[in-house]
């Protein structure tokens, strides 16, 4: 695929496919708050970024040639007997769970479940291709750490993420950086189920490129037995609508455990 100028623009569109540079082009992507920097040389290639903080959070999508480089206290340089003619942006779901904490607080009655269309921002692995040579993989959008668990010696360290907890898939923004999960929570308890927090476990899941732009993660089922400690945790074998196979961009990062059990909402339940 050979570089095309594109002007900024709200419309999505895989962002993931290789493009080639001439040696002495330099190139600019810009995912949402993430910006690339990329220039080919005959025997190097330079990369840098820069990331808006969350107030200036932004959803553009952005591909063009640029005539040099920013000035970046983060450029790395690579060198090469002589420099792949490609590069690609891959995106990889983080590798860790992220904790989202809702807007407002969800209820769920016994008996009942619940369907949530949840994203988490993604990694992008910068490569090079022809041959293919790995070069980083940079956060699209800088989350803070939070532990996950009832005391400090039981949990896990999680990435800690904010959401509306969407009920329509229709009311979903196009974000170029964000993948979206759909979670279905099953409350088989004889209580109300009350939740301000999710922890979303992206390390075991699959990620989905579609033609339009949008990234998908495997759907998850997460059941509720009255249980605050372990939550039973399934990947459906059913995609989302308009997703197959053939899409997979990403493989999970980790395997689930046989038991399937997960600490997905250890401490964040009022029953």
């Amino acid at each position: 695929m050979q570089p095309q100028h594109s002007n900024n623009t709200t419309a999505l569109s895989p962002w993931w496919l290789p493009i080639a540079l001439e040696s002495g082009q330099s190139w600019q992507y810009t995912l949402g708050p993430l910006t690339l920097y990329l220039q080919r040389l005959h025997s190097e290639w330079w990369l840098g970024f820069t990331r808006l903080g969350e107030q200036e959070d932004r959803h553009q999508l952005l591909s063009q040639n640029i005539e040099q480089l920013p000035q970046l206290d983060n450029l790395q340089r690579f060198v090469f007997r002589e420099s792949p003619a490609r590069f690609c942006l891959t995106p990889r779901l983080l590798d860790r769970p992220v904790v989202v904490k809702t807007r407002t607080q969800l209820s769920i009655p016994p008996a009942q479940q619940a369907v949530f269309y949840i994203s988490s921002p993604v990694e992008v692995a910068v490569s090079l291709q022809q041959p293919e040579c790995k070069l980083a993989e940079i956060a699209s959008q800088r989350l803070s750490d939070t532990w996950f668990g009832p005391s400090t010696l039981h949990g896990e360290l999680c990435y800690a993420d904010k959401t509306q907890a969407r009920h329509n898939r229709s009311e979903l923004p196009a974000r170029p950086h964000r993948a979206v999960t759909t979670i279905t929570i099953e409350n088989n308890a004889d209580s109300m189920l009350m939740l301000d927090k999710l922890s979303i476990p992206v390390p075991y899941l699959a990620l989905y490129g579609l033609h339009d732009g949008t990234l998908w993660t495997d759907p998850i089922t997460l059941q509720h037995e009255g249980n605050h400690a372990l939550t039973r945790f399934k990947i459906s074998k059913q995609l989302p609508a308009g997703v197959t196979a053939a899409s997979r961009v990403a493989e999970p990062r980790q395997h689930i455990e046989k038991q399937g059990l997960i600490r997905a909402f250890t401490g964040m339940f009022n029953d």
